[in-house]
């Protein structure tokens, strides 16, 4: 009777696990069927690899940014950030994760990327030996110092759930592992010898260039740097909302006399690329995988033509405009990831007319995104000032949406135009006989090193000849930058060649949208 009873169980326990691995298969095919077509991370547009594609469709990236600490200081609240970035629109943002941070205060009193003393939240796990540099130490603590061997589980909980928090607003998170080194950051580091139990780093602020460089002096730093950047790869390798960039500037060297010296390339081109097998040595055994770029035309070896790096970062306005010019036959994204710092200007006053200038210039001249640095986002300020959110906010989702006007697919850069003013610049894209933008505006250079424009208000009408246009009926339409408003539009029955084009009048910066009917 019991061998009986045994035998009936056994065929009952069978049946129902037969049954459980049923459902469990159909619940698992439900949830194929019900998972999005665009389950990747972004990527390169196939048939256009001027942009990204994400989602299932082509993107460019727009934003004004906060000083890239989001993740790496406490006191910044990255969820009220990004909600204020979603809720203007804006689909981009820029971390460094915690290779290259600042001392407080060093452009603006509570920049985001200079976290307070003890406020810093990065990778590496503190020991129980006291020692590091005391702005790293913890109001009333000792300084402790960071064990690189071990890494601290509450700074990747606070990096994922920074990601993920963006990739529910549709935010795509560019993570730029490092930066150049200044003298000033470097005896804050957790790699310099006086704030890690391992010793290493042992090299002062005099040669803080070292840091990004295989040199001999920087051999055991370089261990722990590819042990970071496979880490950080790792940890994040399950979202698609996220493009990695190796190191912003890596040839810069801020001395400690403040002057800046570039190294050349033969000193860190075997740097980056020993970074770059680092990212794809990791990427390889993990099943998804993302783009990876470097710093172009500013402070940096130029890898343009090489596969690996997949997208361009470029910043301020004369580097931006010589990445375009000599790397968009690359075929790639180009990026404008760092603009002048709002509320601060590196060579001057920086305005909101030059901040709206900069953005359209370079997107219609063939960029793929562009993040406006802006100092207004603060540790209990995240939602910016006054002029955030007016001004530059509601501007940058003008340009955006402008963009996603056009067919991104099927745009190029458009040189093939004359007329411009010798105290203006222009800009253009077009699709031949499908689809024309053009972008002018009046002003300068700052007149230095080019970080940024100067636009100049005034009263303005100009013409311009747009060269072999084939035959068509066009919609042609004249946009306000500002506002986005169309102030004037009309049809022309073009029977092909040299179409000349007069603007309405206009105070600053006017946009062009000409599109087949």
């Amino acid at each position: 009777m019991e061998k009986n009873n045994q035998s009936n169980k056994f065929r009952s326990s069978v049946k129902h696990s037969q049954v459980g691995v049923a459902a469990g298969f159909l619940f698992a095919v439900l949830l194929m069927l019900a998972a999005p077509a665009w389950a990747d991370p972004i990527k390169v547009l196939n048939s256009n690899p001027h942009y990204f594609f994400y989602k299932d469709k082509p993107i460019v990236l727009i934003t004004s940014d906060h000083h890239y600490g989001a993740v790496i200081n406490r006191d910044f609240d990255y969820t009220r950030y990004l909600d204020s970035l979603s809720a203007g629109g804006m689909n981009l943002t820029r971390i460094y994760p915690g290779g290259m941070f600042e001392p407080p205060g060093k452009y603006n009193s509570g920049s985001p990327l200079g976290p307070a003393a003890g406020r810093h939240i990065l990778p590496w796990a503190k020991s129980a030996q006291t020692g590091a540099n005391p702005t790293l130490a913890e109001p009333g603590q000792p300084s402790y110092k960071f064990d690189l061997d071990k890494w601290n589980p509450e700074y990747f909980t606070r990096l994922k759930d920074f990601v993920e928090t963006a990739n529910r607003k549709n935010i795509i998170v560019e993570v730029a592992f490092f930066n150049g080194m200044y003298a000033d950051c470097w005896p804050l580091m957790a790699m310099y010898h006086g704030n890690n139990i391992q010793s290493v780093g042992q090299y002062e602020a005099n040669d803080c260039g070292l840091y990004t460089t295989m040199d001999p002096g920087n051999e055991d730093v370089v261990r722990y740097q590819k042990a970071y950047i496979a880490k950080i790869t790792t940890e994040l390798n399950e979202y698609d909302n996220v493009i990695f960039d190796l190191c912003d500037e890596p040839s810069l060297v801020g001395r400690p006399d403040g002057n800046i010296i570039v190294m050349p390339d033969g000193k860190v081109s075997p740097w980056l690329l020993a970074m770059k097998d680092a990212f794809l040595k990791t990427e390889e055994a993990l099943p998804k995988k993302h783009v990876l770029g470097q710093t172009v035309q500013n402070l940096s070896p130029d890898f343009s033509r090489s596969a690996w790096c997949q997208w361009l970062p470029t910043e301020y306005v004369t580097p931006a405009g010589k990445a375009i010019d000599k790397d968009y036959a690359a075929g790639k994204p180009i990026v404008d990831v760092e603009s002048d710092f709002f509320g601060f200007g590196l060579t001057g006053p920086y305005t909101v007319e030059d901040i709206r200038a900069e953005g359209w210039w370079f997107m219609l001249r063939g960029g793929a995104g562009c993040i406006n640095l802006n100092r207004e986002y603060l540790p209990k300020q995240e939602t910016g000032g006054n002029n955030t959110q007016t001004i530059i906010v509601p501007q940058k989702k003008i340009l955006l949406d402008f963009m996603n006007s056009l067919n991104l697919a099927g745009l190029s850069r458009f040189t093939d135009f004359e007329g411009v003013p010798s105290n203006a610049f222009a800009s253009a894209l077009s699709e031949p006989g499908k689809q024309y933008a053009l972008y002018l505006f009046h002003g300068s250079n700052d007149g230095k090193w080019g970080a940024h424009f100067i636009a100049k208000t005034g009263t303005y009408q100009d013409t311009f000849t747009l060269t072999a246009v084939p035959a068509g009926e066009y919609k042609l339409e004249w946009v306000t930058p500002a506002t986005g408003a169309i102030i004037s539009k009309d049809t022309i029955k073009w029977a092909g060649g040299n179409l000349k084009v007069t603007t309405p009048v206009y105070s600053l910066d006017i946009a062009m949208r000409l599109r087949a009917d």
